[in-house]
């Protein structure tokens, strides 16, 4: 009796392996793709986070206690965000680089900020300014027609040199 099942059985188990073998892997490397995803935007956030720091301790005092020019934004890209794309395509990164003049509120491109760690409020008060970062990273997975997508992260820190 079982050998008479079991020989009844081959054709339904191909049919059966048929379906789940493709679904199986489909979704073994759905997982993949999802996990390089979650890589690819922690590295993002990261590098926003490292830019943050970065620019916020070589702002207008770093430039009158070392004599040295503060960094441009191009010099931050090149210094603190490039080193850390290891498998991210460097062309599809973009940087921008904002310092906040907390007294007024007022946001300036980094480049053309006095970059003042300090500011006085007009009840002359003093208030730490700010660096706002932002790193954005356009991904294309390249898995079963998915477009591309951006990947952004924003940090924010008070200015400390």
């Amino acid at each position: 009796m079982a050998k008479y099942w079991l020989a009844h059985r081959n054709g339904a188990l191909t049919v059966e392996a048929a379906v789940v073998f493709p679904l199986m892997i489909f979704l073994l490397l759905a997982m993949v793709i999802g996990g390089i995803g979650v890589l690819r935007f922690q590295q993002v956030a990261c590098q926003a986070r490292e830019t943050a720091r970065f620019a916020a301790v070589h702002g207008g005092d770093y430039q009158l206690f070392t004599n040295a020019t503060s960094p441009t934004q191009q010099m931050i890209f090149q210094q603190v965000v490039v080193p850390m794309t290891a498998g991210m395509a460097v062309e599809s990164l973009t940087l921008q680089v904002q310092w906040i003049d907390q007294s007024t509120g007022k946001l300036y491109t980094w480049d053309s900020a006095s970059k003042d760690v300090l500011s006085i409020t007009p009840l002359g008060e003093y208030v730490t300014n700010t660096v706002r970062v932002t790193v954005n990273y356009q991904w294309t997975p390249n898995f079963l027609g998915v477009g591309s997508l951006s990947l952004q992260s924003t940090s924010e820190i008070p200015m400390v040199y």
